[in-house]
Protein backbone atom coordinates (compact mmCIF):
# COMPACT_ATOMS: atom_id res chain seq x y z
CA UNK A 1 0.00 0.00 0.00
CA UNK A 2 2.81 2.42 0.89
CA UNK A 3 4.62 1.66 -2.37
CA UNK A 4 1.44 2.25 -4.34
CA UNK A 5 0.91 5.61 -2.64
CA UNK A 6 4.49 6.70 -3.35
CA UNK A 7 4.20 5.64 -7.00
CA UNK A 8 0.89 7.47 -7.38
CA UNK A 9 2.33 10.61 -5.80
CA UNK A 10 5.33 10.50 -8.18
CA UNK A 11 3.05 10.29 -11.20
CA UNK A 12 0.87 13.11 -9.92
CA UNK A 13 3.88 15.25 -9.11
CA UNK A 14 5.32 15.01 -12.64
CA UNK A 15 5.29 18.45 -14.26
CA UNK A 16 3.24 18.68 -17.44
CA UNK A 17 5.11 19.65 -20.61
CA UNK A 18 2.93 20.17 -23.69
CA UNK A 19 4.52 19.25 -26.99
CA UNK A 20 2.96 20.90 -30.03
CA UNK A 21 2.78 19.23 -33.41
CA UNK A 22 1.28 19.96 -36.80
CA UNK A 23 0.81 17.87 -39.94
CA UNK A 24 4.40 17.29 -41.08
CA UNK A 25 4.73 13.65 -42.18
CA UNK A 26 6.40 11.42 -41.21
CA UNK A 27 6.87 13.47 -38.01
CA UNK A 28 3.15 14.09 -37.47
CA UNK A 29 0.35 12.65 -39.59
CA UNK A 30 -3.11 11.17 -39.07
CA UNK A 31 -4.09 7.53 -39.00
CA UNK A 32 -7.22 6.09 -40.62
CA UNK A 33 -9.38 7.32 -37.73
CA UNK A 34 -7.94 10.84 -37.85
CA UNK A 35 -5.80 10.44 -34.73
CA UNK A 36 -2.26 11.87 -34.79
CA UNK A 37 0.68 9.50 -35.15
CA UNK A 38 4.26 9.73 -36.34
CA UNK A 39 7.80 10.25 -35.19
CA UNK A 40 7.01 13.28 -33.01
CA UNK A 41 4.59 11.20 -30.94
CA UNK A 42 7.14 8.37 -30.75
CA UNK A 43 9.64 10.90 -29.43
CA UNK A 44 7.12 12.13 -26.85
CA UNK A 45 6.78 8.54 -25.65
CA UNK A 46 10.57 8.13 -25.54
CA UNK A 47 10.93 11.33 -23.50
CA UNK A 48 8.39 9.99 -20.99
CA UNK A 49 10.19 6.66 -20.69
CA UNK A 50 13.56 8.35 -20.20
CA UNK A 51 12.65 10.14 -16.95
CA UNK A 52 9.92 10.71 -14.33
CA UNK A 53 10.21 14.41 -13.51
CA UNK A 54 8.09 15.56 -16.48
CA UNK A 55 4.99 14.26 -18.20
CA UNK A 56 5.18 15.05 -21.92
CA UNK A 57 1.83 15.32 -23.65
CA UNK A 58 1.16 15.90 -27.36
CA UNK A 59 -0.95 18.94 -28.31
CA UNK A 60 -2.13 19.35 -31.93
CA UNK A 61 -1.73 22.65 -33.74
CA UNK A 62 -1.34 23.62 -37.40
CA UNK A 63 1.56 24.89 -39.49
CA UNK A 64 0.06 28.38 -39.68
CA UNK A 65 -1.41 28.52 -36.16
CA UNK A 66 1.72 27.36 -34.33
CA UNK A 67 3.17 30.88 -34.03
CA UNK A 68 0.12 32.26 -32.22
CA UNK A 69 -0.24 29.12 -30.12
CA UNK A 70 3.28 29.29 -28.70
CA UNK A 71 2.92 33.03 -28.02
CA UNK A 72 -0.26 32.25 -26.06
CA UNK A 73 1.46 29.45 -24.11
CA UNK A 74 -0.64 26.63 -25.56
CA UNK A 75 2.41 24.39 -25.85
CA UNK A 76 5.93 24.38 -24.40
CA UNK A 77 7.99 22.42 -26.92
CA UNK A 78 7.84 21.79 -30.64
CA UNK A 79 9.93 18.99 -32.10
CA UNK A 80 11.53 19.04 -35.56
CA UNK A 81 11.54 22.82 -35.93
CA UNK A 82 13.96 25.38 -37.37
CA UNK A 83 14.73 29.00 -36.35
CA UNK A 84 14.63 30.00 -40.03
CA UNK A 85 10.92 29.25 -40.31
CA UNK A 86 9.89 32.79 -39.25
CA UNK A 87 10.70 32.30 -35.56
CA UNK A 88 13.86 34.39 -35.52
CA UNK A 89 12.67 36.96 -38.05
CA UNK A 90 9.51 37.74 -36.08
CA UNK A 91 11.07 37.67 -32.63
CA UNK A 92 8.88 34.97 -31.14
CA UNK A 93 9.50 34.13 -27.43
CA UNK A 94 11.36 30.90 -28.09
CA UNK A 95 14.79 29.28 -27.92
CA UNK A 96 16.16 26.24 -29.72
CA UNK A 97 17.96 23.08 -28.69
CA UNK A 98 21.06 21.70 -30.34
CA UNK A 99 20.58 20.03 -33.71
CA UNK A 100 19.47 16.40 -33.30
CA UNK A 101 18.48 15.40 -36.86
CA UNK A 102 19.30 16.83 -40.28
CA UNK A 103 17.03 16.83 -43.27
CA UNK A 104 15.77 18.86 -46.17
CA UNK A 105 13.28 19.21 -48.97
CA UNK A 106 13.79 17.91 -52.49
CA UNK A 107 12.02 18.41 -55.79
CA UNK A 108 10.18 15.57 -57.47
CA UNK A 109 8.82 15.32 -61.00
CA UNK A 110 7.31 12.67 -63.21
CA UNK A 111 10.10 10.58 -64.75
CA UNK A 112 10.16 10.82 -68.54
CA UNK A 113 12.56 9.73 -71.25
CA UNK A 114 15.13 12.46 -71.81
CA UNK A 115 14.24 14.36 -68.63
CA UNK A 116 17.10 14.73 -66.18
CA UNK A 117 18.38 16.95 -63.40
CA UNK A 118 18.24 20.00 -65.68
CA UNK A 119 14.45 19.92 -65.19
CA UNK A 120 15.00 21.34 -61.72
CA UNK A 121 17.47 24.05 -62.74
CA UNK A 122 14.78 26.74 -62.97
CA UNK A 123 11.68 26.13 -60.87
CA UNK A 124 9.92 29.44 -61.42
CA UNK A 125 7.51 29.24 -64.31
CA UNK A 126 6.68 25.59 -63.69
CA UNK A 127 3.54 24.34 -62.01
CA UNK A 128 4.80 23.77 -58.46
CA UNK A 129 2.86 22.15 -55.62
CA UNK A 130 3.78 22.58 -51.96
CA UNK A 131 2.22 22.43 -48.51
CA UNK A 132 0.15 25.21 -46.96
CA UNK A 133 2.04 26.77 -44.05
CA UNK A 134 5.50 25.61 -45.18
CA UNK A 135 8.42 27.81 -46.25
CA UNK A 136 10.48 27.12 -49.38
CA UNK A 137 14.00 28.13 -50.32
CA UNK A 138 13.28 28.96 -53.94
CA UNK A 139 10.70 31.57 -52.81
CA UNK A 140 13.16 33.06 -50.28
CA UNK A 141 11.10 31.47 -47.48
CA UNK A 142 7.98 33.49 -48.19
CA UNK A 143 5.11 32.05 -46.14
CA UNK A 144 2.12 34.09 -47.32
CA UNK A 145 -0.06 31.78 -49.47
CA UNK A 146 -1.47 34.66 -51.53
CA UNK A 147 2.03 35.84 -52.47
CA UNK A 148 3.15 32.28 -53.20
CA UNK A 149 0.25 31.83 -55.57
CA UNK A 150 0.42 35.27 -57.17
CA UNK A 151 4.17 35.66 -57.60
CA UNK A 152 5.33 32.06 -57.80
CA UNK A 153 2.29 30.29 -59.20
CA UNK A 154 2.33 27.72 -56.41
CA UNK A 155 -0.55 25.44 -55.60
CA UNK A 156 -0.71 24.66 -51.89
CA UNK A 157 -2.23 21.42 -50.63
CA UNK A 158 -2.51 19.67 -47.29
CA UNK A 159 -0.19 16.69 -47.61
CA UNK A 160 3.01 15.44 -49.21
CA UNK A 161 1.12 12.41 -50.52
CA UNK A 162 -1.20 14.72 -52.46
CA UNK A 163 1.82 16.57 -53.87
CA UNK A 164 3.44 13.36 -55.08
CA UNK A 165 0.21 11.99 -56.53
CA UNK A 166 -0.45 15.24 -58.43
CA UNK A 167 3.05 15.03 -59.91
CA UNK A 168 2.63 11.37 -60.86
CA UNK A 169 -0.70 12.24 -62.54
CA UNK A 170 1.12 15.11 -64.33
CA UNK A 171 -1.33 17.65 -62.95
CA UNK A 172 1.70 19.53 -61.60
CA UNK A 173 5.25 19.79 -62.97
CA UNK A 174 7.19 19.80 -59.70
CA UNK A 175 6.45 18.86 -56.11
CA UNK A 176 8.49 19.76 -53.04
CA UNK A 177 8.62 17.13 -50.31
CA UNK A 178 10.75 16.47 -47.26
CA UNK A 179 13.41 13.84 -47.88
CA UNK A 180 12.27 11.98 -44.74
CA UNK A 181 8.74 11.69 -46.10
CA UNK A 182 9.96 10.69 -49.56
CA UNK A 183 12.09 7.83 -48.19
CA UNK A 184 9.14 6.67 -46.08
CA UNK A 185 6.75 6.95 -49.04
CA UNK A 186 9.02 4.98 -51.38
CA UNK A 187 9.51 2.28 -48.75
CA UNK A 188 5.72 1.88 -48.57
CA UNK A 189 5.17 2.30 -52.33
CA UNK A 190 8.25 0.84 -54.06
CA UNK A 191 6.47 0.58 -57.40
CA UNK A 192 6.48 4.39 -57.70
CA UNK A 193 10.29 4.73 -57.51
CA UNK A 194 10.78 4.28 -61.26
CA UNK A 195 8.03 6.81 -62.00
CA UNK A 196 9.58 9.65 -60.01
CA UNK A 197 12.54 11.84 -60.86
CA UNK A 198 14.09 13.14 -57.63
CA UNK A 199 16.35 16.19 -57.59
CA UNK A 200 19.96 15.77 -56.50
CA UNK A 201 19.92 19.28 -55.05
CA UNK A 202 17.78 20.42 -52.16
CA UNK A 203 15.30 23.27 -52.14
CA UNK A 204 16.53 23.78 -48.60
CA UNK A 205 18.47 21.81 -46.05
CA UNK A 206 17.61 22.20 -42.41
CA UNK A 207 18.79 21.16 -39.02
CA UNK A 208 16.00 19.85 -36.83
CA UNK A 209 15.91 21.31 -33.32
CA UNK A 210 13.47 21.36 -30.45
CA UNK A 211 11.74 24.71 -30.04
CA UNK A 212 11.51 25.67 -26.35
CA UNK A 213 9.01 28.30 -25.20
CA UNK A 214 10.62 30.89 -22.94
CA UNK A 215 9.06 30.83 -19.48
CA UNK A 216 7.83 27.25 -19.89
CA UNK A 217 8.40 24.31 -17.54
CA UNK A 218 11.60 23.17 -19.31
CA UNK A 219 14.67 25.09 -20.41
CA UNK A 220 16.93 24.48 -23.38
CA UNK A 221 19.76 23.00 -21.30
CA UNK A 222 17.46 20.30 -19.95
CA UNK A 223 16.23 19.41 -23.43
CA UNK A 224 19.81 19.25 -24.71
CA UNK A 225 20.82 16.90 -21.89
CA UNK A 226 17.91 14.58 -22.62
CA UNK A 227 18.65 14.50 -26.34
CA UNK A 228 22.34 13.83 -25.71
CA UNK A 229 21.52 10.95 -23.36
CA UNK A 230 19.07 9.43 -25.86
CA UNK A 231 21.65 9.72 -28.62
CA UNK A 232 24.30 7.98 -26.51
CA UNK A 233 22.06 5.05 -25.59
CA UNK A 234 20.86 4.56 -29.19
CA UNK A 235 17.25 5.61 -28.61
CA UNK A 236 17.28 8.30 -31.29
CA UNK A 237 18.87 6.09 -33.94
CA UNK A 238 16.29 3.36 -33.28
CA UNK A 239 13.47 5.89 -33.68
CA UNK A 240 14.89 7.30 -36.93
CA UNK A 241 15.34 3.87 -38.48
CA UNK A 242 11.94 2.57 -37.37
CA UNK A 243 10.30 5.63 -38.96
CA UNK A 244 12.48 5.27 -42.10
CA UNK A 245 13.59 8.92 -41.96
CA UNK A 246 17.12 7.90 -42.91
CA UNK A 247 18.03 6.71 -46.41
CA UNK A 248 17.99 2.96 -46.84
CA UNK A 249 21.35 1.27 -46.49
CA UNK A 250 22.69 -0.08 -49.81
Amino acid sequence: MALTAVTLFSVQAAELVRVGGYDFPPFVESDASGQPKGLALDLVEAFNKAQTKYEFRFVPTSARRRYADVAEGRFDLLFFESPEWEWTAKGHPVEFSNVFLTGGEVYVASAKSGRGQEWFADIKGKRVVGILGYHYGFTHFEGNPDILNREWGMKLVGSHRSSIEMVLAERMDVGIVTDAYLWSYLARNPETASRLLVSERYDQQYNHRVLVRKGGPMNTDTVNRMLASMERDGTLDRLWRAAKVLPAKP
